[in-house]
C-alpha cells in the first residue's frame, strides 16, 4: 500500500512539471511566432491574452478569423491558442501586458 502511494505522487508530481513546462512552452512559441506582427509598433496590434475570455480565443482560431496565414502547424496553434487561453480574462493567470519589445 505505501509502495503504491509513492508511486501515485510520483506520477502527479511529474504531471505538474509537465504541464508547467509545456505552459512555458506555449508562452515562447507564442513570443516568437506572434510576436513579430504583435509587438508595439508591428504590423498588427498588440495582444493581450486577458482583454478576451478564453472562449473568445478558442472561437477565433476555430473560425479561422486570424487575417494573414499563420505558417504554423496544428500543433503550434494549439500551443498558441491554449496559452491565450490560459491568460483570457477569466483564468486564473490574466495576462494584460502585450508582447516585450
Amino acid at each position: 500500500m505505501k509502495k503504491c502511494s509513492i508511486c501515485i505522487a510520483v506520477l502527479c508530481l511529474l504531471a505538474l512539471a509537465n504541464t508547467a513546462r509545456s505552459a512555458d512552452n506555449n508562452e515562447e512559441l507564442f513570443k516568437a511566432k506572434c510576436g513579430a506582427c504583435h509587438l508595439k509598433g508591428g504590423a498588427a496590434a498588440p495582444v493581450n491574452p486577458g482583454e478576451k475570455a478564453a472562449t473568445v480565443w478558442d472561437k477565433y482560431f476555430k473560425r479561422g478569423r486570424h487575417p494573414v496565414d499563420l505558417k504554423m502547424s496544428e500543433n503550434e496553434i494549439t500551443a498558441v491558442v491554449q496559452h491565450l487561453m490560459d491568460h483570457a480574462a477569466d483564468s486564473d493567470q490574466p495576462e494584460m501586458l502585450a508582447i516585450p519589445k
